[in-house]
Formats: C-alpha cells, sequence, structure tokens
C-alpha cells in the first residue's frame, strides 16, 4: 500500500526513467533508494551542486546543510567543532538517517485523521438505510378468515386459501426427501419478471374439509411463514369431497404408481374406501356433467392397482397351490399327459404339484414349479419388479424359469418386461429409434429460399466479432457469412441486409427458433419485405440444412487460420470463395456455376491457361448471352435431376434401421423428456396408470 501510493506521487520523469523496472519495484526502501539516485543524477547534470548524503527532508522539500568539507578532508570531526553542535542542535543523531527511515505517518485525505485511512474514513460511508416494516402482528388477523388448522404430512399447521395461487406452496423442512418427485416446475409471482425453478413434492393434506394427497412446491426454509399455501387446484379437489356424500375414500390428485396402490391396500378401511371410490367413479363416468367435476387437468384420475402381489402369494400354502393348479383348464392336459405317458414325458408330480424336469448345466435333474392361470401375474411381477431390480427380457425369464414354468411363459415374459411402465419411462439408448426419413421438394429457383443460421461463438476478431450469421441457397447451395459481433435482433437485421444485397429478397426462408430469428424486430422486417418465415422444429438440427455447413466452414477456418493469419474474420472470404468453386455432391455442380453459369476464376486455372495457352474466342455479346442462358437452364435441369437422385439415395440409406410409428385416438403413448433435472431422471414422461 505505501509503495502504492508513493508510485501515485512519483514525478513522471521519474517513471518514464524506469519504466522497464517500474512494476517489479515492491519495497518502499528500494523506491526511495532509486529516487535518491535518480534525484542526484538529475542535479549532475543540470550543472547544480550534488544532494549531500546528510541533507533533511521537510515534507516534499530539500534543505542542504552546507558542511565545509575539505577542512575536515582525511581526518575526524573534532568533539568540539561547531559542525558536530549544529548537527545536533538541529536534530541530528550521532548515526544519521535515511529518508526511507523517517517516512512520513499516513492520514486519511478526507478528515486529516491518522487514526485510518481514506477507504475507512466514516465521512464517505453512505448512511445505513432502514426500511420500514409494512406488515405488523395486527394484520396476521386479516388471513384468519382465509386460515384453517390442518395436518401437512402430519405436522400440525395454519393452511392459508390463496385464491390466486395455482399451485400449493410448503416450506423444505415439513418435506421428508423420499418425498421428493424428481419434478420441477416454473414458478412465477406477481412482484417479479423473472421465473423461478422450484423442485415438486408428494404431500399429505388432511383438514375439516377432508384429506387429500397433492403435490406442491418446495421452498427454502428461509422463506418459511408459518402456514401451507393452498392452491385453486388441491381446493376444488376438497370441494368435490364437501359436495359429495358419496365419496367417503382418499382422493388422490395427479398420479397414483402401482407401488402407491399396493401401500394402500395394507389397510383394509383404505382398501375399503379405494372400492367406494371405483363404484363412485363408475357411477359419475354416465354423466357428462358430473365427469368434468371429476377432471384434474383435464384427465381423469387412475384407479389404483390395489393389493400387494407378493401378499397375495405369501397367503398361498401348498394345499391351496395343489387346488389352484387342478382347477386350471389349461394344466389339465398336462395332469393327463403325467398320467398316461409317466417317466415318458418332461412333466411329473411331486408331493402332488405338478412339475417339469429338466437338466441344470453340471447334468443334475431339477424340478420347476408348473405355475396356473390365477398365480402367473404376481410371479411375473416377483420375478421383475422390486428386488429383482427391473431387469431386461432375457434375465428375467433366466429368474423366472429357475424354479417356476408354465406354457407359452416365454413369450408372457416377453410381453410383461416390455410394457412395463417403470422400464418405459427410464427407457434405453436403443429406445430412440429413428422414424422414416420424409422427403423434402426439390427447390429448382436460385435464391427463392435460404437457410439462415447464427455460428458461434467464435474467439473475438480484431474487429471485435465473435459471431456468424450464415446462408445458404437450397437451389444452387450457394453459401454465405457475415461477421457480427452480437446475435442481438438489431445484428441480424444489418448482415439480413448485406446478405440480400448480393442474392437479393428471396420468397422464404427457414431458421431456428432462436430468440435473434423469433424477436419481433426481426420477424417485422421479414414480413415487410414479404418473405415467408418457416422454422426448423426444436432440438432437432437436421431439419435446417444450413447447419451441415457450420461444420465445413469452421475446419476450413481452423486450417486457415494455422497456416496464414490467426484472425479467423480475414479468413471467410478464401472459406466462401474454397467452397462455392468446388462441386457440391448433391447438385453436380460447383454453386458459383448455377449462379454464374461459369465457375470461378481459381489458381488452378489460371496456371491452367498459363502452360497451355488457349486461344480466346471471341463472341457476340447477344450470342454469349444466349449461350449464357442455355447453358444456365441446362445446369440447372441437370442439378435438380442430380438433387432427386441423391434424395432417393439418401432415403434408402436412412431407413434401413428406421421404424413407422402409427397413433391412433386414444392411444397411451410416452414423450421424451429433453430437460431433465437430474441424471437419474426418466427419459420418458407420460400419464402413469
Amino acid at each position: 500500500m505505501i509503495v502504492d501510493q508513493i508510485k501515485k506521487r512519483a514525478p513522471g520523469d521519474f517513471k518514464e526513467h524506469f519504466l522497464d523496472e517500474w512494476a517489479s519495484i515492491i519495497s518502499p526502501t528500494e523506491l526511495v533508494g532509486k529516487m535518491e539516485e535518480f534525484e542526484d543524477a538529475k542535479k549532475t547534470i543540470m550543472g547544480k551542486p550534488k544532494l549531500d548524503h546528510k541533507a533533511k527532508t521537510t515534507g516534499n522539500s530539500i534543505r542542504t546543510f552546507n558542511v565545509p568539507i575539505n577542512k575536515y578532508k582525511g581526518n575526524k570531526i573534532p568533539q568540539n567543532s561547531n559542525f558536530k553542535k549544529e548537527s545536533e542542535s538541529r536534530g541530528f543523531s550521532k548515526k544519521f538517517e535515511t529518508n526511507a527511515d523517517r517516512r512520513k505517518k499516513l492520514q486519511c485525505f478526507e478528515c486529516g485523521s491518522y487514526e485510518h485511512l481514506r477507504p475507512q474514513c466514516p465521512q464517505i460511508r453512505a448512511p445505513k438505510s432502514e426500511v420500514n416494516r409494512i406488515g405488523r402482528e395486527a394484520d396476521r388477523s386479516l388471513l384468519d378468515p382465509y386460515t384453517k388448522i390442518g395436518k401437512i404430512n402430519g405436522y400440525s399447521m395454519p393452511i392459508l386459501r390463496d385464491t390466486g395461487a395455482t399451485v400449493d406452496v410448503v416450506c423444505q423442512k415439513y418435506v421428508n426427501r423420499d418425498r421428493m418427485t424428481g419434478e420441477h416446475v416454473w414458478v412465477k409471482h406477481i412482484f417479479d419478471d423473472h421465473m423461478t425453478c422450484l423442485p415438486v413434492a408428494q404431500i399429505d393434506v388432511e383438514c375439516d374439509l377432508g384429506r387429500v394427497t397433492t403435490k406442491a412446491v418446495v421452498v427454502e426454509d428461509k422463506l418459511d411463514q408459518g402456514r401451507y399455501i393452498l392452491g385453486n387446484q388441491t381446493a376444488d379437489l376438497l370441494k368435490q369431497i364437501t359436495e359429495s356424500s358419496k365419496l367417503n375414500s382418499e382422493i388422490v390428485n395427479a398420479v397414483v404408481t402401482r407401488s402407491k396402490g399396493r401401500k394402500l391396500g395394507n389397510d383394509d378401511s383404505l382398501l375399503e374406501e379405494q372400492v367406494n371410490t371405483e363404484i363412485y367413479d363408475e357411477e359419475i363416468l354416465g354423466d357428462g356433467e358430473n365427469q368434468a367435476e371429476c377432471m384434474v387437468n383435464d384427465e381423469v384420475l387412475p384407479k389404483t392397482d390395489l393389493g400387494d402381489p407378493l401378499k397375495k402369494l405369501i397367503e398361498v400354502d401348498s394345499s391351496n397351490f395343489i387346488e389352484e393348479q387342478q382347477k386350471s383348464k389349461e394344466l389339465a392336459l398336462l395332469f393327463e399327459l403325467v398320467k398316461t405317458k409317466g417317466n415318458q414325458t418332461n412333466f411329473d408330480v411331486k408331493n402332488g404339484v405338478l412339475v417339469r424336469k429338466k437338466i441344470n448345466k453340471l447334468g443334475g435333474e431339477e424340478y420347476a414349479i408348473v405355475v396356473p392361470e390365477t398365480l402367473r401375474e404376481q410371479i411375473k411381477t416377483m420375478c421383475h419388479e422390486g428386488t429383482s431390480g427391473h431387469l431386461g427380457v432375457l434375465k428375467t425369464k433366466d429368474r423366472l424359469l429357475r424354479h417356476f414354468f408354465w406354457p407359452n411363459c416365454y413369450k408372457d415374459i416377453e410381453e410383461f418386461v416390455k410394457t412395463c411402465d417403470p422400464c418405459q419411462r427410464v427407457g434405453k439408448t436403443t429406445d430412440k429409434k429413428k422414424a422414416p426419413l420424409v422427403a423434402v421438394p426439390i427447390i429448382s429457383e436460385v435464391f427463392s429460399k435460404l437457410n439462415i443460421d447464427a455460428c458461434g461463438p467464435l474467439p473475438t476478431s480484431t474487429q471485435g466479432n465473435k459471431f456468424i450469421i450464415t446462408v445458404m441457397c437450397l437451389a444452387s447451395k450457394y453459401p454465405d457469412a457475415v461477421p457480427v459481433p452480437d446475435i442481438t435482433s438489431k445484428s441480424v437485421v444489418n448482415a439480413l441486409l448485406q446478405i440480400f444485397s448480393r442474392m437479393g429478397f428471396p420468397r422464404e426462408i427457414q431458421t431456428d427458433q432462436g430468440k435473434s430469428f423469433m424477436s419481433i424486430l426481426t420477424v417485422e422486417f421479414l414480413e415487410k419485405f414479404g418473405i415467408k418465415i418457416v422454422r426448423s422444429s426444436i432440438y432437432y438440427p437436421q431439419s435446417n440444412p444450413v447447419e451441415r455447413f457450420h461444420r465445413s466452414v469452421k475446419r476450413i477456418l481452423r486450417v486457415l487460420c494455422i497456416e496464414a493469419a490467426p484472425d479467423w474474420e480475414t479468413q471467410i472470404p478464401a472459406a466462401l470463395f474454397a467452397l462455392r468453386t468446388v462441386t457440391h455432391e448433391s447438385t453436380g455442380f460447383s454453386p458459383a456455376e448455377l449462379v454464374h453459369g461459369n465457375n470461378l476464376r481459381t489458381p488452378a486455372l489460371l496456371l491452367y491457361e498459363k502452360w497451355l495457352r488457349p486461344e480466346e474466342q471471341e463472341n457476340i455479346v447477344l450470342e454469349y448471352v444466349f449461350e449464357l442462358i442455355n447453358r444456365l437452364r441446362k445446369s440447372r435441369e441437370l442439378a435438380k435431376e442430380k438433387m432427386e437422385e441423391m434424395r432417393d439415395r439418401r432415403k434408402k440409406w436412412y431407413d434401413r434401421n428406421a421404424i413407422k410409428r402409427e397413433f391412433h385416438e386414444g392411444d397411451s403413448v410416452l414423450v421424451l423428456s429433453v430437460n431433465q433435472p437430474h441424471k437419474l431422471a426418466p427419459q420418458w414422461k407420460g400419464l402413469v396408470f
């Protein structure tokens, strides 16, 4: 800090003299020594007497004592000399102090105090702002008519009815981690334009109006007001309970999974309530008005799967199992087969139980129990779900066939695993099958349809540009690019004006759904010139052909920046020239040939003409124009045929592994989740049955 303050007040000529080592001077003693050396050298050059090392500094001034040096040259100073007395009277001790040892005490430049420096001065500090507290304890009574005491996940607290809230709000400390659904929603309140992403949890709400299981957004503990905010969706469900005397069961908001239904089935009272709910649902589904009242988000509440399949299996003992086998009509043929053929068949009866004989890997004989129809669903659930880990078809077959068997069990297991709802939601990497390629129409008129996109960000160029607005003509594959500093609407419109000045105004353009292309300024600019706007699908860049041009131009810029200058903006003309003069595989012609009628003169052509020295042909202007028109017409016809051929070839190659899916009205489908909140979130989302 001391060095910095001295450097700020140092003369300009002193800074210039020590410019090379200015940053390396970090010691106050070193800095003061250099200042003294500079001052001595300066006085000597200017012809003034050299500053004596015994000079005394006072502030910024320097006082020099005229000492008769010659008088005492080579001799010691006498003890009773006037010089010694004069020096001691002026404050000099026997050991002379340097200027660095006698530094001026630091003080505040604002108030002059030696207790602190200017950054800590209380006079320049802003006064602490005081905010009047708007809320008062007396105002809480205004919320009493809209507040009821209830239980939230077992915690007793006030429940505030908020008619302006579409979702419920709960504090994080009232929610266990296992109640978090893994979902997130965007929430916006009236005092902020920005939206906040909050997690969602499953909440049990119980009050005098009834009991309901719903979903609520979870806020941090510091925002806790001691209340549960009851939104409109949950309030409508509670209203149904009060208005309907037939509905005595627990209404479940949003989703009820198969496992949740089994948990409900553990309690006999809840099981009876669920049965009442199903009867009530059958009654109200016949009436259109009542049916609309039981809709949540325009979807009928799903019925739960009652009971735990494992519980039913545990209750079945050996005698009951034998009885179920004998009742089965499908297994009656196997019992008859055992009686008639005996050991000649793979089936046998052990202790009254029908089994299937098999040979294990070690050559020993084992038995697999033949399961009747009434218990097969529970056996498949046990061998696939829960502790079985929702494994695939092969591993589920292996687990089941170790101990059980029934006719056509292979097909049943495969169908069960493929239709497992949690497995479908989690998905696999092979689930994203390609759909058949849709052939797009061929554009034959040059510059009638353009594909536009933005490429970047790139390293900042010398002109301050970081992005490239790229354009490609779909008929001729003619590329163009304009560097811009950013991708705001104003920069995009200015770049489009430059492009249209070279290509003309097209009939139609295709862009992605970026903010700069969707803005009001860009849309009004294009509509003002009668240009039709087509948007590409989100998360599907393959629908915009200019994306392939991005890969080519960026690769060319990398190579040119290595070979020539590192500034990529200066290499854009060379990259465009290379792409315009080479044959495009889709058309069979170079873009320049389809636009200008002749290819551009390249260095290779210049060398060719220099060595071959062809004769120049003199053509009449009219003949040249007709020849150029015919050449352009013929080239574009051939290019159109080539593009159709390449389109069919690419479709044939693309559709080799494609799967055509057909959906009908009423089908239950899952939607691919593009933005997942975390890595363990399911890839597919939809209704839970």
